[in-house]
């Protein structure tokens, strides 16, 4: 092809050697082919099998840089295009020989003598004299280095848009406006959790649950296609394969210019933010719960000292013996309060609550184990904690100073405590019995003090209960009952009994 400019192709053509073979040795093209390609819209060249010009069009002319009137006819093509790259000789060389026709729809890429790029749509065929032989070839052309170019931008744009669509780091899709998806990236399927057959093949009403979400989705989808908003965005629950996934979306309307607009939807992954918003808001609840019980409590609490305080102070007439008792009682509800702030307030074990009020009460004796405690494992709500571990003080002080675990002249000091219950899982029914045997003998009281009604008013009141004290000779017996509000469990949080 060529690659010169006109200025050199004329004073090639004007300036041929003296023996170079004339226009007049070549064959005579008819006047009707001459007007034909006087007026060919595409360039059109005819050679002798010496790749001699017989004829040109005005369009071929044109496309070399050459004015029309450009003389040609006789020239060797490669006299006046010395610099014809060695690939297009020999594309002429194998059409003259084996008679062949050779084409590129496509175009080839050539560049001229001012380094300009070119793209030019070729073929050629041989044409034959009237005995059958190969007298040539004729060499049509057609310059596309602008659709060429068109083409090119297009592909590139393709290439680049494919890359983002690809590789975005967020899902990518194209919804037609019936809400069928047309195009989904890799990214787009990971997040909600399908494959892309499965989405391709469905609409995004489908993978959106939930009549709120549904109508939504279609009213801001209708409202983009009619061009009355230009974006929407909004936090959607989609269904994905293994579960709900939260999913902040964008959507846009893409206008094709086809008359048939369609919606871009991106979606990110915001199911983690979701779940933390979740659990914090039921922290926030689990605090406003906290801080009421804690409230409730405190109020009890203080309801309890003041009770501990005035009946103690009504009892004991002596004011070093009163605040002995009521120091007492105050460290045996501090010791359950020990308790449940371990349990972060949800409650304790009986068994822990037992131990913890009746230790100050048992200092280890060699070879004597004076107080027993023996049951199954029963969970306590801490309002059933706090009562049982005044009761169980109580009854421990009574203990101390008049019974079991006295001591003090005429007392032998192997006096013993057996605390025991049951329970009946299906009716929460709790049955307690406080045994002492082997103290000095016991007589039944001639008023009932303090002790005995704190015991009978905290069972009836926080634990719907009651208790009986049966001051028999031996030792005191109290048994006691008690309904308990919530489900009792086989160990607390943290495995107590």
């Amino acid at each position: 092809m060529a690659a010169r400019s006109p200025t050199e192709i004329e004073e090639a053509a004007q300036n041929a050697p003296e023996d170079a073979p004339s226009p007049a040795a070549a064959p005579p093209v008819s006047p009707s082919v001459t007007t034909a390609l006087k007026h060919a819209p595409m360039g059109i060249a005819i050679f002798d099998d010496q790749m001699r010009y017989l004829a040109a069009s005005r369009q071929y002319l044109t496309d070399q840089g050459m004015s029309p009137d450009t003389p040609l006819l006789g020239r060797r093509h490669y006299d006046v295009f010395p610099e014809i790259p060695q690939f297009w000789r020999d594309k002429h060389a194998q059409v003259l020989a084996e008679g062949v026709e050779l084409r590129e729809d496509e175009g080839d890429r050539y560049v001229d003598g001012e380094g300009r790029v070119h793209w030019v749509r070729w073929s050629m065929a041989p044409w034959r004299t009237d005995d059958g032989r190969i007298g040539g070839l004729v060499l049509y052309t057609e310059m596309v280095t602008a659709a060429v170019q068109a083409r090119q931008r297009l592909q590139a744009a393709e290439a680049r848009y494919r890359a983002v669509f690809d590789q975005a780091a967020m899902g990518v899709a194209r919804v037609s406006g019936s809400g069928r998806f047309l195009e989904v990236n890799d990214r787009f399927c990971a997040i909600t959790r399908r494959d892309r057959e499965t989405l391709l093949a469905s609409t995004f009403m489908d993978i959106t649950p939930g009549d709120d979400n549904v109508a939504t989705a279609v009213t801001q989808g209708l409202a983009l296609l009619a061009g009355e908003i230009d974006t929407y965005a909004l936090e959607r629950r989609v269904d994905g394969r293994d579960g709900p996934v939260w999913v902040h979306v964008t959507a846009s309307r893409v206008d094709p210019g086809d008359g048939r607009p369609y919606l871009v939807v991106i979606i990110s992954d915001i199911t983690a933010r979701k779940q933390v918003e979740a659990e914090q808001q039921r922290y926030q609840g689990q605090l406003r719960l906290l801080i009421n019980e804690l409230n409730h409590r405190v109020k009890n609490t203080l309801a309890t000292v003041q009770s501990m305080a005035s009946q103690t102070l009504k009892t004991e007439p002596d004011p070093l013996t009163a605040f002995e008792k009521f120091e007492s009682r105050l460290l045996g509800l501090s010791q359950v309060h020990d308790v449940l702030t371990r349990e972060s307030w949800h409650g304790a074990g009986l068994r822990d609550v037992a131990e913890r009020a009746l230790a100050p009460f048992t200092p280890p004796t060699p070879g004597a184990e004076r107080l027993t405690i023996d049951g199954p494992p029963v969970w306590l709500a801490p309002g059933g904690a706090l009562t049982m571990a005044l009761i169980f003080h109580e009854l421990a002080t009574n203990a101390l100073k008049y019974g079991a675990l006295s001591s003090g002249e005429g007392v032998s000091g192997e006096g013993r405590v057996v605390l025991s219950w049951t329970y009946d899982a299906a009716t929460r029914d709790l049955a307690l019995a406080w045994t002492e045997t082997g103290g000095p003998p016991v007589a039944p009281p001639r008023r009932r003090g303090f002790g005995s009604r704190l015991i009978e008013r905290s069972l009836r009141g926080e634990l719907k209960g009651a208790a009986t004290m049966d001051y028999r000779p031996e030792g005191l017996v109290c048994t006691m009952r008690a309904t308990l509000s919530d489900p009792v469990e086989g160990a607390g949080p943290l495995g107590a009994g």
